[in-house]
């Protein structure tokens, strides 16, 4: 299995394979044709998509640091509905002693290791490609991370621009909410970390610092607190 997750897309594997290969084949035609490639993009020819109606995506990252204006991306997750996106990545720097500890991932040579065992990775043009990609399947799609607006954006946007797929990023993108200002508006609560929101609202035990992890359980809180439309585009951010 590829490492990079389009997982349990609607339809038989056949007919998501056959959307996936699409998808990727049109991408240069999406600017220029973009009814066209969200009409297929659907899964369902009988329906054409309202060009108002916006998709979130969440995403999250693991990195060597904190610094954002040096770090470097290990994991890449993201997942709206029941679509899943996940790969890791060789970093081009060291990782610290604190990144590793938080995350379980450390650097062994070309191998990345997770709880000291390889994990699969890809090369970041392949993981930023992919990702624009995944996205390019959702309609008018717009980013949700928590603390993303600090942290996971700013990463994101600067290793995308070294890998000059920040433009087309930013144009299937229509921009990115960060949960944490989010919530703090939302409730009145002694911390916002998303860990103790999980414990808060979610009342269940995960992951927390594993991306896949992060993202999976964002999504269940947003389902959980329904913002308000008009409140989620106060917090947006556009590219």
């Amino acid at each position: 299995m590829r490492q990079t997750e389009h997982e349990r897309f609607s339809g038989t594997p056949l007919k998501r394979s056959l959307v996936e290969l699409i998808m990727c084949l049109m991408r240069p035609l999406a600017r220029v044709f973009p009814w066209l490639f969200r009409w297929i993009s659907s899964g369902n020819v009988n329906v054409m998509i309202r060009d108002d109606e916006e998709t979130p995506v969440f995403f999250d990252l693991e990195t060597t640091g904190l610094d954002t204006s040096a770090c470097d991306i290990v994991q890449l997750s993201a997942v709206s509905g029941d679509r899943v996106f996940n790969v890791y990545l060789l970093p081009r720097c060291s990782m610290t002693d604190g990144a590793s500890r938080v995350t379980g991932l450390t650097v062994d040579g070309p191998r990345l290791l997770f709880k000291r065992r390889p994990v699969p990775t890809v090369s970041h043009r392949r993981a930023l490609s992919d990702f624009i990609c995944f996205l390019k399947t959702f309609r008018r799609p717009f980013l949700v991370g928590h603390n993303s607006r600090r942290f996971d954006w700013p990463i994101l946007t600067r290793v995308l621009a070294q890998f000059d797929l920040l433009e087309e990023f930013e144009s299937v993108v229509t921009g990115c909410v960060d949960t944490l200002p989010l919530s703090r508006e939302m409730f009145q609560l002694p911390r916002y970390s998303q860990q103790f929101l999980v414990q808060h609202f979610l009342q269940e035990p995960y992951g927390a610092h594993d991306a896949s992890e992060d993202v999976r359980v964002l999504q269940e809180l947003y389902r959980v607190w329904r913002p308000s439309p008009e409140l989620v585009r106060k917090h947006k951010r556009t590219p």
